[in-house]
């Protein structure tokens, strides 16, 4: 039976950015979207295969990335512990929420006709048919008053 290999750097500091956080590790995965197992299996570098039989698990850039977010831990940090891809997707994650804050501003900023415009379209995008309300209860389904 094959030892159980140790964590790599950069799930160790992961696993201490969550515990500083005070969070647990199924809270953290939830965080980042991953499952549980998910979670530990990249902190810990590896998966069981069969008893006594380990892979080694890497873990993508951006699934590190965001796990690294959740944690608290930098890019810095994460270029320091042999993760200097998972560091480049960490650090454009400022730009894409600032992409996703100036949306949701843009959105916000609509009035009562223009964001129903907006549903309406988006519905048309993906798909979904909405059935056409009566003029004379229209209020009421549409904004339930």
């Amino acid at each position: 039976m094959a030892p159980r290999p140790d964590p790599p750097p950069w799930g160790t500091l992961i696993t201490a950015g969550i515990r500083r956080a005070g969070l647990s590790a199924r809270e953290a995965a939830r965080r980042a979207e991953i499952s549980e197992g998910r979670w530990r299996q990249i902190t810990g570098g590896y998966q069981v295969v069969s008893p006594g039989v380990y892979a080694p698990v890497h873990g993508p850039a951006g699934t590190v990335a965001k796990m690294a977010a959740v944690a608290g831990v930098t890019a810095a940090q994460l270029e320091q512990a042999g993760r200097p891809d998972a560091a480049a997707e960490l650090a454009e994650q400022p730009a894409k929420s600032a992409e996703a804050d100036e949306l949701m501003r843009r959105v916000r900023a609509l009035d009562r006709d223009q964001a129903l415009d907006l549903l309406a379209e988006i519905a048309l995008r993906l798909g979904i048919s909405v059935p056409p309300a009566s003029a004379e209860h229209e209020g009421e389904r549409r904004y339930g008053t």
